[in-house]
């Protein structure tokens, strides 16, 4: 059986981590983390489970960004 790493090697050679916590995701997206946990108990960000904690995946935070997107006006 296979099983994926959370970590990935990027283009610099820095180990990048693909699970974030609550904080970091909050970082990412630029909001604040209570902000984080009241986004994810509506579902409106995806999130994972991992025992009682939550974690958020970079490629799905990624997409949440690219889906919610305004586009500008020419």
């Amino acid at each position: 059986m296979m099983h994926e790493k959370s970590t990935e090697k990027v283009s610099n050679g820095v180990i990048a981590k693909r699970l974030l916590n609550v904080r970091e995701a909050a970082q990412y997206l630029g909001i604040e983390v209570d902000t984080v946990y009241k986004k994810s108990r509506l579902r409106e960000v995806p999130c994972v489970k991992v025992g009682r904690s939550l974690r958020f995946d970079v490629k799905a935070l990624e997409r949440y960004i690219e889906q919610h997107s305004i586009e500008t006006i020419d």
